[in-house]
C-alpha cells in the first residue's frame, strides 16, 4: 500500500526550543504547518538552563514570559573567586559584580531548565490551538525537486515520514505526556509530505543538515567540562550566587544557581595535551565530577544527596558555511553552530535563530512579502554565529588558563560579553530589511532595490540624527511610555507582540503645538489617502493595521491634547468595538504621571522635530526618517511587500 500525500506550506523537524519558537510564530500567522519529533516527550530534566534578556523579550512577545520569571533563579551577581596568595592549596572571593541586565533591558538573567521552557511553548501552542507537535515520528528521506526551487508557490521538498501509534488499553495515548508503562506499538505507518518550506531543528547531528549535504566546519578539542545539577549540601557562603572559581592546581568550574534549590557545576575536568591520550568519557560518573568540584572549592566542602541531571561536554566550535538550501531547507540552532555551554548561550541564540527566520517565511507563504527577503536569514544569523564561536573560544581559554588577570579583573572581562551575549547588542543589516544609516548632512544618498516586476527601486538612507540612540538593526530600546487614553504605564515592547505585523512607530513630538499637530495631520492624510502604502499592502476588507500597525507616542502633555483631536487613523474605528484606544501613547518627560524614562531622550529623539521609525515583525529597526518622509516609508515597502491586488499569484499554493 503506498503512503499517503500530503501538503503543508511548511514542515518543522526537532520540537526542542528552537523547533518549538519556529511552531510558535507558524501558530501565529496562521501558517499550514506540521512540527515533527522522533522523540516520545519533551525533555525533562537538564540540558540548556539559561535564559538572557533578549530571549525573555521574545518569550514575552508570545505572551510567555511571566510564567518563566515566576519559576525561575533571577540572577543578580557574579562572585568570582581565585587562589589564596597566602594559600594557594585554597581559593578565596576576590569580586562580587553586579548583573547589570536590567539596565540593557527589562528583564534579567534566568536559570531554568530546558524542560519547563519546552513545556511553556507546548502550553501556548495549546491554547492557540492551531498546531501540535506530532512526536514519535520519524523522518525517512527527503528529496529536492530542483526544477521547482524557484517558484515559491510549488512544493519542491518531499519528506517521507514513518509515525509509530502509541495505544494503551486500546486507545491512543497523550504524546504529550510521560510514557504509560503498559504502552502497545501499532505497526508502523508511512506518509509523504510534499512542503514548500523546511526548518530543521534537529540538533548538533541534524538529519536534516545531512540530507542536504551541508557539513559543520571547526573541530572539537581534547577539552572537557563535566556538568551536574544537584542539590548541594555545602559550606560554600556563594552557593545561591553564580560563580567564577580558579583553583591553583585542581582546574576551574562555573556555577549557577536554578530553581528547586538546584546548582548547575560546570567543572573542568582533567586534560592531557597528547595524542591518543584523551579523558576517557564514558568512565566519568556524576560523583567523580562532583568529586573534582569539591577538590577545586577547598577549603569549602560539597557533596550531594539528589543528582537531577549530568553530562559531558567536549569544548568544540563549528559552524555551517551555510545556513540554508536554495531559501526552501532552512537549519536553526545547534544543526548549524555548536559550541560550549560555558557561555549559556546555546539555547538563546537557537530560539533566536527561529525568531528571526519564521516570520519571514510566513510572510512569504501569505504573499505578504517578496521571496528575496529569505536571503537575510543566512546572512543575519550567521554572522551572530560565527561572533558566538569567537567570544566562547575566548570564554573557554578563560577556564583553561586559570586564575590570571582576567579571573582576578572579572568585571571588566565580563564586560567584554555582557552586550552580546544578553542579546541587545544584535545588530543586522544593512541589507533588504534594514536601511543604511546616514547622517542629517543635507544628502540624498540612495540605495536601491527591485520591484516585484523587476523594476528598479530607489530608497534614501535612514537619518540617523533624528533618533540618535536607536540603533538601526537592533531590536527597539524598550521604555515605559503611557496610554494616552487610559493613563496606564506600559513599556513599548508590550505594544509589539509577535503577530507577523510590520510597524510604523510615529514619534509625534509635542502636538500641543499647533505647528506639530498640524505636521501629524498632514502625515496622516497622506497615509490615509487610496494610493498610500497604508492601502496598498492592506487587502479590501481587512481592518488598515492588518498589514502594517501604526502605533504613536507624542510628546504633549495628556492635559493638553484630548484623545479625540488625534487623526482617526491613529484610533482606528470599528462598528462593533468602537475606537482602538491602544494605539496612541504620550511620553512622560515632565513626569506628570511618576518617575520614570523619558523615552524620547533615551532614543535620542527631539521633541519639537519627531521622526518616524519602521520596525520589522521582530522588533528590529528597519527605518528611521521625518514625519514628512512618507515617500521613503513607501521606498523601503515597495521593495519588500506584494502589493494586496498582486498577491493572489504569489500565495496561490498557500493552504493546498
Amino acid at each position: 500500500m503506498e503512503p499517503k500525500v500530503t501538503y503543508s506550506d511548511l514542515v518543522i523537524i526537532g520540537a526542542g526550543p528552537a523547533g518549538l519558537m519556529a511552531a510558535a510564530w507558524a501558530s501565529r500567522m496562521g501558517l499550514d504547518a506540521r512540527t515533527l519529533d522522533d522523540k516520545l516527550d519533551r525533555v525533562q530534566t537538564g540540558r540548556a538552563d539559561g535564559l538572557h534578556v533578549r530571549t525573555l523579550e521574545i518569550l514575552d512577545s508570545f505572551g510567555m514570559a511571566n510564567a518563566i520569571n515566576e519559576k525561575a533563579y533571577q540572577l543578580r551577581e557574579i562572585c568570582s573567586w581565585n587562589p589564596d596568595p597566602e594559600d594557594d592549596s585554597k581559593i578565596q572571593r576576590t569580586e562580587r559584580v553586579r548583573v547589570k541586565e536590567e539596565e540593557l533591558g527589562r528583564f534579567c538573567q534566568l536559570g531554568i531548565h530546558q524542560g519547563f521552557i519546552e513545556q511553556n511553548f507546548i502550553d501556548f501552542l495549546q491554547r492557540e490551538g492551531r498546531l501540535s507537535v506530532e512526536r514519535n515520528t520519524k523522518t525517512k528521506s527527503l528529496q529536492l525537486e530542483e526544477a521547482l526551487m524557484t517558484d515559491h508557490t510549488a512544493y519542491p521538498i518531499c519528506l517521507r515520514i514513518e509515525r509509530n501509534n502509541i495505544t494503551t488499553n486500546g486507545a491512543t495515548a497523550d504524546q504529550g505526556c510521560k510514557k504509560i508503562p503498559n504502552t502497545k506499538m501499532r505497526s508502523p505507518q508511512e506518509e509523504i509530505i510534499k512542503a514548500r518550506y523546511l526548518v530543521g531543528a534537529d540538533g548538533g547531528h541534524s538529519w536534516t543538515r545531512d540530507q542536504i549535504g551541508l557539513r559543520l566546519e571547526g573541530g572539537k578539542t581534547k577539552v572537557h567540562f563535566g556538568v551536574v545539577d544537584i542539590v548541594p549540601i555545602t559550606d560554600f557562603p556563594d552557593i545561591r550566587v553564580s560563580c567564577s572559581i580558579h583553583s591553583t592546581k585542581a582546574g576551574s568550574t562555573m556555577t549557577f544557581p536554578r530553581e528547586d534549590r538546584l546548582v548547575r557545576f560546570y567543572v573542568q575536568l582533567a586534560e592531557t595535551g597528547s595524542e591518543g591520550d584523551d579523558l576517557d568519557t564514558s568512565k566519568v560518573t556524576p560523583e567523580m565530577i562532583t568529586e573534582k568540584a569539591s577538590t577545586i572549592l577547598s577549603p569549602y566542602k560539597l557533596s550531594y544527596e539528589h543528582c537531577d541531571w549530568w553530562s559531558i561536554y567536549t569544548v568544540g566550535q563549528q559552524c555551517a558555511p551555510s545556513f540554508s538550501k536554495g531559501n526552501r531547507v532552512f537549519l536553526v540552532g545547534d544543526a548549524v553552530h555548536t559550541h560550549s555551554p560555558t557561555m549559556g548561550a546555546g539555547m538563546n541564540v537557537s530560539m533566536q535563530d527561529s525568531y528571526n527566520l519564521v516570520w519571514k517565511l510566513g510572510q512569504v507563504i501569505k504573499g505578504i512579502a517578496k521571496p528575496d527577503i529569505l536571503d537575510t536569514y543566512n546572512a543575519e544569523r550567521q554572522s551572530v554565529a560565527q561572533t558566538l564561536i569567537k567570544m566562547d573560544r575566548d570564554m573557554c581559554d578563560f577556564y583553561e588558563k586559570g586564575a590570571g588577570s582576567d579571573a582576578h579583573n572579572y568585571d571588566e572581562f565580563y564586560e567584554r560579553f555582557r552586550t552580546f551575549l544578553s542579546g541587545v547588542g544584535v545588530e543586522y543589516g544593512p541589507n533588504s530589511l534594514v536601511v543604511t544609516a546616514r547622517e542629517d548632512d543635507g544628502s540624498r544618498d540612495s540605495q536601491s532595490g527591485t520591484d516585484l516586476d523587476g523594476s528598479s527601486q530607489t530608497r534614501r538612507p535612514s537619518t540617523r540624527s533624528l533618533a540618535s540612540k536607536i540603533p538601526l538593526g537592533q531590536r527597539l530600546p524598550s521604555f515605559l511610555v503611557l496610554n494616552h487614553a487610559e493613563a496606564n504605564i506600559v513599556h513599548v515592547h508590550s505594544m509589539l507582540p509577535a503577530d507577523g505585523r510590520w510597524r510604523l512607530l510615529v514619534l509625534a513630538g509635542d502636538i500641543s503645538q499647533v505647528a506639530q499637530m498640524a505636521r501629524l495631520r498632514t502625515l496622516c492624510a497622506r497615509m490615509d489617502a487610496p494610493s498610500s502604502f497604508l492601502r496598498t499592502y492592506t487587502p479590501d476588507g481587512d481592518k488598515v493595521d492588518s498589514v502594517i500597525e501604526v502605533l504613536t507616542i507624542h510628546a504633549a502633555s495628556r492635559r493638553k491634547v484630548e484623545v479625540f483631536s488625534l487623526p482617526e487613523l491613529l484610533r482606528p474605528f470599528d462598528s462593533k468595538l468602537g475606537y482602538d484606544y491602544w494605539k496612541c501613547y504620550a511620553n512622560n518627560y515632565e513626569g506628570e504621571e511618576g518617575d520614570f524614562d523619558d523615552a524620547y531622550a533615551e532614543w535620542g529623539v527631539d521633541k519639537d522635530e519627531g521622526c518616524l521609525v519602521v520596525l520589522r515583525p521582530d522588533q528590529h529597526v528597519s527605518l528611521v526618517c521625518g514625519l514628512q518622509d512618507v515617500e521613503e516609508v513607501e521606498q523601503f515597502f515597495s521593495t519588500i511587500l506584494v502589493p494586496h491586488k498582486r498577491r493572489k499569484a504569489v500565495a496561490v499554493g498557500c493552504g493546498k
